[in-house]
């Protein structure tokens, strides 16, 4: 059974310092126990940065957007696990307003996220081009390379690829002014149904040459690295070898 300070011991190994700003993508099973449950595992990565550091935990709903069209930032639930969901409901958290890849943050700049409105998941005015900026560190706790690393699709966005489209969904938007407006987002999507995402590739290439790094903490494989480190690298993989990080499955008639 993990207790805090195992956790604080093993996350520094990652690099990161007080003031440091992090998004983690966590599966809370895989580390195998730990003292005080889910809550334990956010309050040492709160601990990590200090109060002039900044953590987010995606708090990804696809199918509130995309398939009830409604999304209420105070409202709806992440779909991301147990961690993201807890994060999310703590009363200091402020989210990020694109309701299909929406961040849960807190910290010193939850302000500054919750005002990155961009109609695109992955534009200018995204949170994920504003933890870009910053150079924030990612970190993925016990999931496969399929599962995180969400960012591989704002790079995919940034410097262009011809395997996914821009998609439009419109709904009904309840923000922190507790007004109901039809909005409309867009998000960076699969060329179609037979494209299929696989980043596994690309990634055990990043992992291979040290620019992934991976730590054991408890049961869980730990990976992590710089967002600006994953930007210049995986922008080589996008442009050079898009095989490696989509298949495209045959027809079925």
């Amino acid at each position: 059974m993990l207790t805090k300070k195992d956790l604080l011991d093993g996350f520094s190994k990652t690099n990161v310092n007080k003031g440091g700003i992090i998004v983690v993508h966590t599966s809370y099973k895989s580390l195998g126990g730990v003292e005080g449950g889910a809550e334990t595992v956010i309050d040492a990565l709160r601990e990590l940065v200090g109060p002039k550091g900044t953590v987010l935990f995606p708090a990804f709903n696809f199918q509130s957007w995309t398939e009830t069209h409604y999304f209420d930032v105070l409202e709806t639930p992440s779909k991301m696990g147990m961690i993201t969901e807890l994060a999310r409901l703590r009363p200091d958290a402020k989210r990020t307003p694109h309701p299909i890849y929406s961040f849960s943050v807190s910290g010193a700049l939850a302000d500054e996220f919750s005002k990155t409105e961009d109609v695109e998941a992955y534009g200018p005015n995204s949170a994920f081009a504003l933890f870009h900026k910053l150079n924030a560190t990612i970190i993925s706790i016990g999931l496969d390379f399929n599962s995180s690393f969400s960012m591989h699709h704002y790079i995919e966005y940034n410097v262009g690829c011809n395997y996914r489209r821009v998609k439009e969904f419109a709904g009904i938007y309840m923000g922190y002014d507790r007004k109901p407006q039809i909005k409309m987002y867009s998000m960076f999507v699969r060329l179609n149904d037979r494209y299929k995402t696989y980043i596994v590739p690309g990634m055990n290439d990043l992992l291979a040459a040290g620019i992934i790094k991976e730590i054991q903490i408890g049961a869980a494989k730990v990976h992590f690295l710089t967002a600006n480190e994953f930007y210049d690298n995986m922008s080589v993989i996008v442009r050079e070898h898009p095989e490696k990080l989509h298949y495209v499955e045959e027809p079925k008639y």
